[in-house]
């Protein structure tokens, strides 16, 4: 009785991140009450403040369900040292991006935090996070650029913060402009053109 006790509470819970999954998308996150979670989940006030205490709550557990491509590049990098660098940066981005347009659920959720949500009040806190994340993104892919030009694959004159960002705001971009009209382009075949084409671009040792 205690299990399947807890098999309906998660499947409550599961039912909820569907329904706030579906409306974020469709209405935006500050445009969408915890009411209304409720009533497309088929559920009472009582069992979604039960689960979530507040929408913040909702997205943390939205993010927390699904590991961000963003999260999973970095414990990979963590894992230890890399002999060909250039080449990580090269799979580690053309991954990234691979993650977004195969998966539906980190798809969705990328589509909710770059479009569908208005970082005020309630859910500044979420971009915070995300903020936070990046930033130490970028710094390790930093980490990487530098030994790139260490073992001499790049020139020492590239600076590998600069590199980086520019790696960044490509990838980024790409992903923006897919998730507004995903079928305006192919992300993965021309954003791994795009990769290719900007890393091959910077300059090497002579």
């Amino acid at each position: 009785m205690v299990r399947r006790t807890k098999e309906d509470a998660m499947e409550t819970r599961s039912k909820l991140l569907d329904a706030a999954e579906a409306l974020f998308s469709e209405k935006g996150v500050t445009q969408t009450s915890m009411m209304q979670v409720a009533e497309k989940a088929g559920v009472t006030r009582g069992a979604i403040y039960h689960h979530f205490e507040n929408k913040m709550d909702l997205i943390e557990s939205l993010m927390g369900r699904v590991k961000l491509p963003i999260d999973e590049m970095r414990e990979q990098i963590a894992d230890g040292t890399v002999s060909d660098p250039l080449t990580e940066i090269q799979e580690r981005s053309k991954g990234f991006i691979a993650r977004i347009e195969s998966n539906p659920q980190v798809r969705s959720l990328a589509s909710i935090l770059l479009h569908k949500c208005e970082y005020i009040d309630e859910v500044n806190p979420i971009k915070l996070r995300h903020v936070s994340g990046r930033n130490e993104c970028i710094d390790d892919f930093g980490k990487l650029f530098e030994e790139a030009v260490k073992k001499e694959q790049l020139s020492a004159t590239v600076t590998p913060r600069a590199a980086v960002i520019g790696l960044f705001s490509l990838v980024d971009g790409l992903i923006y402009n897919w998730l507004l009209a995903p079928d305006y382009f192919p992300l993965v075949e021309y954003g791994n053109t795009a990769i290719e084409n900007y890393l091959n671009g910077l300059p090497r040792q002579p």
